[in-house]
């Protein structure tokens, strides 16, 4: 069924009923009341004036499982793409196919928009690259130009201006757009890329006659994001926009059809009248047409808006007798983490030769584990096996391992940040965390502790990041337990009931007091255990799994929100009646849950998911806009798990601001985080603000369940000696344009120059103004000259 809607009025107009399923209509070009379909198998054209079909297409000239039409810019034919990788391009008047190729993969749907009147860019999948390829009607299987833009899930779209010859190419579910030029005979010109805040589910050309033409505004981008429409306007700098440029706005396309549907159908051709962008070219028609009586309304002028939407400007640069287009994004709020670069360590840092690790973890296990000094991974064999590995031994070939055999499969372990005797927490479907104490890799691991008390299996698990001996679990019943780990003994239980089940769960670090709690109803629940209460706020109606963590300022969780979509939800710390979500931020579609490790002082997180080879870094504020993306980092091989590392063995000096591990196939790998910064001599203070001390407990478990005051210890992280930035005499020298300006002021005009000149020549006869040399030579006696 095809139903038209009048704007105006919200009301249905018409109703076409078909026998197929449609996935797509486009209107004609040039004939009025013209409608294209794709129909499964057939591409029919139908005639809405008179509500009948006057075309449909035979199964030799369309593609198999036809899924996306188009027109040409003139409206004389049609293409047509199917699933099976086929385009086929048809003459609609004369009932046959001039031409057909497969260029793409099947199963995938196929996108296109015609360049003029005899090209066409297509926007498919050829394996998992996304590929834009152009194309001629003489010959379909030859492509003129190519456009790979890499892998990824989303289905390739394609947008195209015919007046400024401007293409923007983009994927359901990226977060950004590529931009491209439309060269001589269809070449496609890759400018540069786009970065969005948001997924972007759709993108659409704004008409010509819509935009700020006396901005200097070409082209506007109407993006569809998941829960907004941003406007992304594209203006080319000028010193002047009192005058209308021509050169950047052509004639385009009027609004009045070209010829009506039937006599097209009965093969007359139209063309649609050209209409010039020029304001007061329109008023003036605006006016004839009012004196004709044509238009009886006054034109008024468009009034100026409150507020514009960030432009996107495009600066001609002239480089190398080159024109170069220049990206210039005003964005809103900066960070001064953005530019985050990342680098995989030497091999030699990394631990080789690591036996039977496991690649398929429970979505709640984080896979690796890394203590003060050892670290932790699971392993392939039946019988709840972890392995355990000498972090100050790295490099070797077959690293050494000790192997701890858990009674039950293990779903969750942690090591205690703070124990002498590295111990090793494990919980599993056993109902039970038992405490295993590590002394070194030739010594078996000793049982130190069983904790019971759950009746379910223990699928979530959290120690105190600041208190000694203070552990939260959660099993899959919902029962939440915080336990006296030196002491073997419950300290608190809370019940969620078993319809309402825990899905991930974090510490207030610099509250103490307070654990957040996401359920599986969609809410998160901020619980204090000094004054005992509890807050919550919902974020979804059902949250299948997530991870959280907290900042100074703001309470992150990451987790799946209906199928795969990902989402990345901000909440405000619980202090006092506050706790409120201030935004979201929509997340690429995936199957692997993204795991957030949170950096407490910077206002940090960093998104690592099992299975890929990415990590997405994130700077989370209390004001908006509330999430800011940096720079994402990627290298291979893909991960099994990541962890994060103590800030405090980073590299300040080389302004490094986190450091990880990676479980990988048979190693663990070490890569680092940095911000690109020229004076490294110094130490950049702004990027490490004073770290909260956690190489030594707070309080005791026993003093916390006292209540007794929680107050944080912080260190600097600027080494002795060293100077830093912020104390720096910044020296200020003109920059290249004032020292063009200087240059300017000193050039002088042609009649300064000459008033100069003949001043310079006044000057120095008045200074010679004295007798002349002749006068005081003595001549020859009058009778001399008679001979």
């Amino acid at each position: 069924m095809v139903k038209l809607w009048d704007t105006s009025t919200l009301s249905c107009t018409f109703t076409l009923n078909v026998s197929e399923q449609v996935h797509m209509t486009r209107f004609h070009p040039v004939a009025e009341n013209l409608l294209v379909t794709a129909e499964q198998d057939k591409v029919r054209v139908y005639d809405i004036l008179r509500e009948k079909e006057v075309y449909s297409s035979s199964p030799s000239s369309s593609p198999e499982m036809c899924t996306t039409v188009s027109w040409s810019y003139d409206g004389r034919l049609v293409c047509a793409a199917g699933k099976a990788g086929e385009i086929a391009i048809t003459d609609i008047r004369c009932r046959s196919c001039i031409g057909s190729a497969k260029l793409y993969s099947p199963n995938k749907e196929i996108h296109h928009e015609w360049i003029g009147v005899d090209k066409i860019v297509l926007a498919g999948f050829k394996g998992r690259d996304r590929v834009y390829q152009t194309v001629d009607i003489s010959d379909p299987s030859h492509v003129i130009s190519s456009i790979d833009l890499g892998t990824g899930s989303g289905t390739p779209f394609v947008k195209y201006d015919h007046d400024t010859r401007m293409m923007f190419l983009y994927a359901k579910g990226d977060h950004g757009f590529t931009y491209c030029e439309v060269g001589n005979e269809g070449v496609l010109k890759e400018n540069w890329k786009e970065s969005c805040n948001e997924v972007i589910k759709g993108i659409a050309l704004l008409p010509k006659t819509s935009l700020d033409v006396m901005s200097g505004e070409v082209v506007r981008l109407m993006i569809l994001h998941q829960t907004s429409l941003s406007p992304t306007p594209f203006i080319v700098p000028r010193k002047s926009y009192k005058d209308f440029h021509a050169d950047l706005f052509p004639e385009t396309r009027g609004p009045v059809p070209g010829i009506d549907g039937e006599g097209w159908i009965n093969g007359k051709d139209g063309y649609r009248e050209l209409v010039s962008l020029d304001p007061s070219a329109v008023r003036m028609l605006a006016e004839k047409k009012t004196e004709n009586g044509a238009v009886s309304s006054k034109v008024e002028e468009p009034k100026p808006e409150a507020t514009k939407p960030p432009a996107v400007e495009v600066e001609l640069v002239e480089e190398n007798g080159k024109h170069k287009k220049i990206l210039s994004n005003l964005t809103e709020g900066q960070s001064a983490y953005r530019n985050i670069e990342g680098c995989l360590a030497h091999k030699d840092t990394h631990y080789h030769g690591l036996r039977n690790v496991q690649s398929v973890l429970p979505q709640e296990m984080d896979g690796l584990q890394v203590g003060r000094k050892f670290g932790c991974h699971l392993m392939t064999d039946i019988g709840g096996r972890l392995a355990v590995f000498d972090l100050e031994t790295p490099g070797q070939n077959n690293t050494p391992q000790l192997e701890i055999v858990n009674v039950g499969s293990p779903i969750v372990f942690q090591w205690d940040p703070f124990s002498d005797k590295h111990i090793l927490a494990v919980g599993g479907d056993c109902a039970q965390v038992k405490l295993w104490d590590v002394r070194d890799l030739t010594t078996p691991a000793t049982l130190t502790a069983t904790l019971e008390g759950h009746v379910s299996k223990v699928v979530l698990m959290s120690y105190h990041p600041a208190v000694e001996g203070l552990l939260a679990t959660c099993d899959s019943s919902g029962v939440l337990a915080v336990w006296n780990t030196k002491q073997h003994s419950q300290m608190e239980r809370i019940e969620f009931g078993s319809d309402d089940l825990c899905v991930a769960m974090c510490w207030d670090t610099t509250d103490g007091y307070t654990l957040y709690i996401t359920l599986k109803s969609g809410k998160v629940v901020s619980h204090n255990f000094r004054t005992k209460s509890q807050k919550s706020v919902e974020l979804h109606s059902e949250i299948r799994m997530a991870r959280m963590g907290a900042t100074k300022d703001v309470v992150v969780v990451s987790g799946f929100v209906g199928g795969n979509n990902r989402f990345l939800y901000v909440l405000s710390l619980c202090r006092g009646s506050e706790f409120a979500l201030l935004g979201k931020h929509d997340l690429a579609i995936g199957t692997s849950l993204c795991i957030p490790f949170v950096d407490v002082d910077r206002n940090l997180v960093f998104l690592a998911a099992r299975g890929e080879s990415t990590v997405l870094p994130f700077e989370l504020r209390a004001v908006s806009p509330h999430v800011l993306p940096l720079s994402s980092f990627s290298c291979p091989p893909v991960q099994y798990a990541v962890t994060l590392i103590s800030k405090t063995v980073c590299n300040v000096m080389d302004v490094e601001i986190a450091r990880f591990y990676k479980l990988c196939k048979d190693s663990v790998q070490r890569f680092s985080l940095s911000v690109p910064r020229l004076k490294k001599e110094y130490f950049q203070d702004d990027l490490f603000p004073m770290t909260i001390d956690l190489s030594s407990p707070v309080l005791s478990a026993t003093d916390w369940s006292q209540g007794q005051e929680y107050k944080l210890r912080r260190v600097d992280l600027c080494p002795d000696g060293v100077k830093r930035f912020s104390e720096v005499e910044v020296v200020r020298t003109s920059s290249q344009h004032s020292r063009i300006q200087q240059e300017h002021l000193k050039y002088k005009s042609h009649e300064a120059q000459r008033d100069e000149l003949f001043n310079a020549f006044a000057e120095q006869i008045q200074q010679n103004s004295g007798p002349l040399v002749q006068d005081t030579m003595e001549g020859c006696e009058e009778d001399e000259w008679s001979d």
